[in-house]
């Protein structure tokens, strides 16, 4: 799937990866949150910058949330959510439906105020892997 940015979106993006450098994949902001999907191999330069990425936080008075790219879909969720137990990919009705198992003291954390973490998440699987739906049980 082909992602088109709006202007906002490719401005953060560019000021994330000069002041980060890293190379950026996907982008998606959302009131107070902006998630980056970044590319495989690149979290080793977020890790090393810490401040640099709190800095930018202050910056653009958004949460900055990270998430690594993985060719691997599997690997890619357990990176990117907190204490998953197990995956499902299911082909239903011509829908691609991820099923995530997580512990139930994690899935408010995983959903987030108001859905903001899945709705964000739902939407890098859609244009990254073709997921059609992602259900936290």
């Amino acid at each position: 799937m082909k992602i088109t940015f709006d202007t906002e979106t490719i401005k953060t993006i560019n000021l994330f990866e000069t002041i980060n450098k890293a190379s950026v994949k996907d982008c998606i902001i959302m009131d107070d949150r902006i998630y980056f999907l970044i590319d495989e191999g690149e979290s080793k330069k977020i890790k090393e910058n810490g401040n640099l990425v709190r800095n930018l936080e202050k910056m653009l008075k958004k949460k900055i949330i990270i998430f690594e790219y993985s060719k691997d879909l599997s690997t890619f969720l357990k990176n990117s959510i907190k204490g998953v137990r197990e995956i499902k990919i299911r082909n239903e009705k011509e829908e691609k439906i991820v099923e995530i198992s997580v512990d139930n003291y994690l899935k408010s954390i995983v959903i987030g105020k108001d859905g903001k973490n899945i709705k964000a998440l739902r939407q890098i699987l859609k244009r990254n892997y073709n997921i059609d739906n992602l259900v936290i049980r």
